[in-house]
């Protein structure tokens, strides 16, 4: 916000400052909102699912071939397990690298 006056300036600036901060507490509401969204979908990441990415366009053909060299070193069980996934922890630097 412009002032036409010298005078007005202090209280512009000290109003936009406030409405910085209330805006950044919005902005950490939203993301907390939205992760705890995100983490309701979370069985995309479950292992029974990461045989999907080799068929994916976003992964190098080494990647692909790096996931499918890690499931077929996997260990196979006698049986498969019945109830909900596992589902897999993470944090900001998962998957980075």
């Amino acid at each position: 916000m412009s002032s036409t006056l010298a005078a007005d300036a202090p209280a512009n600036d000290l109003q936009f400052m406030k409405d910085m901060m209330n805006s950044r507490e919005q902005i950490q509401r939203l993301l907390r909102e939205c992760y705890k969204n995100l983490k309701t979908h979370k069985w995309y990441l479950t292992q029974e699912v990461v045989p999907f990415a080799l068929f994916g366009s976003r992964l190098s053909d080494k990647e692909k071939q790096d996931i499918a060299a890690k499931l077929h070193a996997t260990e196979k069980p006698d049986s498969l397990r019945r109830g909900k996934p596992m589902f897999p922890q993470f944090s900001a630097k998962t998957g980075s690298g």
